[in-house]
């Protein structure tokens, strides 16, 4: 059996840090590695180099799939009909929502919620992966991989808020690896004890609720119509990504082992993530939510689909030959005439274009140029840095965002003190970039591996099992961790030996006639 194989028995597996398993009849194992179960595989099966490890505690009788989802907890139908009963009580009780923050302690996912299999995640980190060894076969180059990324935690495992030390941390919000609106949910710890912490609770406790009521509205319109392809991608979240790829194992065997890196890594990666912040699954909050199946036993933020979508894009993306038919495509022309310009990689930086309206000693005008991006979602107030010093910007500065000529993808800065940046005269534009995360925002990403990603992300909010601020968190994060891991320098820190390794194996698998 495959990483990517389909068990039709129950089976359960520990996956890449927070694992996945076979499917309760014909789900596909996502964890690297992880799948487990009995009866014979569905997906095409390797010549060579796939291994077939057990997950922990699988097989027979366990009954855990849909991501450690208790078997209990397997799908069950629920008529989606909103129409108010005789008395006229709504059909689900959406109105009945509880505020985690009510009281002290704050409602939180515990240690014993989580899925057995996973314990271990609720113990001091582990960078020898010790626990995870057990349930896969070490000889196989993803394996590798996650655990050259996994013994340097340092380099990845941050917290919500910088740390004074010894020695000093950032925070996930300092270095841009999280976004401010990815953790309006919590109340920022820092304010505890402070006049603030009481406006900081409600102020959290109503993103909530706005959460909360989109998912309600998903519901309704969207999940009796998507529910057999959310059913599909609980655990087969990688052969979609195969399929829509064209790839298979007989032609491409270094790819689908670059998929398995994804998922290696990125279930370290998100595994840590939900047991630093525990947040408890929506239908905990609002039961009326009524999930068919679930929720995981696991903690909601951040997404796991969500993070593994977006960084299996992002390494595929790498290949060149996929880069130019699956990765970011510029906005349509205001004309409407598209010329069928290639993809492109991802900027590992947004860039952004310097230019004046008028020469002179007008403001200069930054126009987002960053490919696939279809905004910058900046507003009134942010604070921007830029990654190399142009006159008139300073790399040395921080600016802060304009109100004025602000749209979706130009804005004007001014310094700190209130001085609006202009220049006595622009000969022709500069390109810059902003160090900002490389698909930051909300916004549509305009490339096709990338609306796969927040289609798999999505149809999990519809399914009511996560928030949109989780899958919103897990793409930032999946961005951040593909950029330090593959465009920084870092000499003394060897965590991408292999995956760079399968990477180059993984390019000459596709062929493409252009640069």
């Amino acid at each position: 059996m495959s990483a990517f194989g389909a068990g039709a028995g129950a089976g359960a597996g520990a996956g890449a840090g927070a694992g996945a398993g076979a499917g309760a009849g014909a789900g596909a194992g996502a964890g690297a590695g992880a799948g487990a179960g009995s009866g014979a595989s569905s997906v095409e099966q390797p010549t060579v180099t796939i291994a077939g490890p057990r997950g922990a505690e699988a097989g027979p009788g366990t009954g855990r799939s849909y991501y450690a989802t208790p078997l209990n907890l397997g799908l069950r139908p629920w008529s989606l009909d909103f129409t108010p009963d005789d008395s006229g009580a709504p059909a689900y009780p959406f109105e009945d929502i509880i505020n985690p923050y009510q009281q002290e302690p704050f409602l939180e996912w515990m240690p014993k919620n989580w899925d057995p299999a996973l314990w271990y995640w609720v113990l001091p980190y582990d960078p020898r992966l010790g626990e995870w060894l057990k349930v896969v076969d070490p000889s196989r180059a993803y394996i590798t991989a996650g655990r050259e990324f996994g013994a340097y935690p340092d380099f990845w495992q941050f917290e919500r808020n910088s740390r004074p030390g010894p020695p000093p941390r950032p925070g996930l919000l300092d270095i841009g690896w999280l976004e401010p609106l990815d953790l309006a949910w919590q109340p920022d710890p820092t304010a505890r004890d402070h006049d603030g912490w009481e406006d900081a609770k409600l102020d959290a406790w109503q993103s909530i609720r706005a959460e909360i009521e989109q998912l309600q509205q998903l519901m309704q319109d969207d999940r009796e119509r998507y529910l057999a392809e959310i059913e599909a991608q609980a655990d087969g979240l990688p052969g979609y990504v195969i399929a829509f790829i064209g790839a298979s194992q007989t032609t491409h065997p270094w790819t689908l082992e670059l998929i398995n890196c994804g998922l290696s890594i990125g279930n370290l990666v998100y595994s840590y993530y939900k047991q630093l912040f525990k947040r408890v699954r929506p239908s905990v909050l609002c039961p009326g939510l009524a999930p068919p199946f679930g929720p995981p036993a696991h903690p909601a933020f951040p997404s796991g689909h969500s993070f593994l979508g977006h960084l299996i894009a992002l390494l595929l993306l790498e290949i060149p030959a996929i880069s130019q038919r699956y990765g970011m495509f510029d906005p349509v022309p205001r004309s409407g005439k598209s010329y069928g310009a290639v993809g492109k990689p991802v900027d590992p930086y947004p860039s952004v274009t310097i230019s004046q309206e008028q020469s002179g000693t007008e403001p200069v005008v930054m126009t987002l140029s960053a490919p696939g991006l279809s905004a910058h979602e900046l507003k009134e107030g942010d604070e921007i840095v830029f990654r190399k010093s142009q006159d008139p910007i300073s790399a040395e500065k921080t600016y802060v965002v304009q109100k004025d000529s602000l749209s979706a993808c130009t804005f004007t800065i001014q310094e700190k003190g209130g001085t609006v940046v202009k220049s006595e005269k622009l000969d022709k534009p500069l390109h810059n970039a902003l160090n900002k995360n490389p698909l930051t925002g909300r916004g549509e990403i305009r490339s096709p591996l990338f609306w796969l990603a927040q289609r798999l992300a999505k149809n999990r909010e519809r399914l009511g099992v996560h928030y949109p601020s989780d899958s919103a968190a897990s793409r930032h994060l999946a961005a951040a961790v593909w950029r330090k891991v593959l465009h920084t320098n870092h000499p003394d820190v060897p965590v991408d030996a292999m995956l760079r390794v399968v990477i180059m194996n993984a390019s000459a698998e596709w062929f493409t006639p252009w640069p």
